[in-house]
């Protein structure tokens, strides 16, 4: 039944582009940047991303682009570092001049340019993996085509507590990653305190960090009866194998940056039995999911995190806000077709895509769909119910 709802929202929402002609537009290309982590801690997620992103362009621009006009991205690599990000930026802005901007994909970069947003760049961002809670809400620019960790983590708290009865948990996170610390220090206690469930201790550590002994030796000591990270895949794929080297065999829960394929590749056998929240779920049985899947198979041999279908429909959304919101695509017009996009992007509703249907709510993040995975023999199963 929800399957079929979701469908029904997207049928309606995909006529709403046929009831009119889109804006004819001016120039050679319409101009979209797009910020990734192709390198450091997040690059499983950027590699994701990219090809995704391509993917949707060139579809696009083989049916026309827009009103006859094709899509040009811009993308740069941001590094996962805030200071790279803020860069990339200024020149997707003042020199690339695109009309907004798919990313960034970290907390950390979203967190660095977005208090910039109102006075200095004035062109919509929309990330499609930044998941602490609250960041959108700094400017009337910034977007979230995702779920924030807290809406990820909540059924999966409830379901792994639920099949282990856990009481007693340590907490283990990244105090320098912006969306690691964000679960680790406030997400993750809230939601196992509505649980009673006992937090012995929160431990940190830092992200390039590469011995965690101390903290499973700590955890062990105490006895835990699960472990909640706060922490990136790869993190957290080292902590897992520590956790069994030392023998603290206890059930693991993991949020945003976790649940990546990279954590299994990395972890082994380690990974096994662990709960990861996720904004996406590629094997959806939808038609749009299995499309996508094969096309992103093709390109990249593999299959990305949620960072890929998220982004893939970013672009789509975009598309939708060039045809309905009066962008002219002028060189004059520039700011004026920025703050049309910006205007457009809030008041999607039901849009469909490949990740569920796009709704901005107030704080301008985006709804969808989650799913609780576990690992089981080596891979993620959708164990929601």
């Amino acid at each position: 039944m929800r399957i079929v709802g979701y469908l029904l929202a997207a049928a309606f929402t995909l006529a709403l582009p046929l009831a009119a002609h889109a804006q004819k537009l001016e120039g050679r290309t319409v101009k979209i940047g797009c910020l990734v982590p192709l390198t450091g801690k997040g690059a499983e997620w950027g590699q994701g991303a990219k090809p995704s992103i391509e993917i949707a362009v060139d579809e696009i621009n083989a049916k026309g682009g827009v009103g006859g006009v094709k899509l040009e991205v811009i993308c740069y690599d941001d590094q996962t570092l805030e200071a790279e990000a803020l860069k990339a930026m200024s020149r997707l802005v003042d020199r690339d001049k695109v009309l907004a901007v798919v990313g960034p994909c970290f907390s950390g970069p979203f967190e660095t340019i977005a208090p910039q947003l109102d006075e200095r760049f004035k062109t919509p961002i929309d990330s499609y993996c930044s998941a602490k809670p609250g960041l959108s809400e700094m400017s009337k620019w910034a977007f979230r085509n995702t779920l924030t960790s807290d809406k990820q983590l909540k059924p999966v708290v409830e379901a792994w507590l639920k099949d282990h009865k856990i009481k007693k948990v340590v907490i283990i996170y990244d105090a320098e990653d912006a969306v690691s610390k964000g679960e680790g220090a406030a997400v993750l206690p809230a939601l196992l305190k509505a649980h009673n469930v006992e937090i012995l201790d929160s431990l940190t550590y830092r992200t390039k960090d590469t011995d965690y002994s101390a903290q499973v030796t700590k955890a062990k000591s105490l006895g835990a009866e699960g472990i909640a990270l706060g922490s990136c895949y790869q993190n957290a794929a080292a902590i897992a194998k520590e956790m069994a080297k030392q023998g603290l065999n206890v059930p693991i829960i993991g949020g945003a940056c976790a649940g990546a394929p990279g954590y299994i590749e990395i972890a082994g056998k380690a990974a096994e039995g662990t709960y990861m929240s996720t904004a996406a779920w590629l094997d959806d049985p939808r038609p749009e999911v299995q499309e996508y899947v094969k096309k992103i198979r093709a390109k990249m041999n593999t299959l990305p995190p949620y960072s890929g279908p998220r982004s893939y429909d970013i672009v789509y959304s975009f598309k939708y806000c060039l045809e309905k919101s009066g962008v002219t695509n002028k060189p004059a017009d520039l700011d004026k077709d920025r703050d049309r996009m910006r205007e457009c992007l809030g008041t999607l509703k039901n849009f469909p895509g490949v990740a569920g249907p796009i709704t901005m709510d107030e704080k301008r993040d985006g709804t969808g769909i989650t799913a609780i995975l576990k690992v089981v023999n080596g891979k993620y199963e959708n164990i929601a119910k």
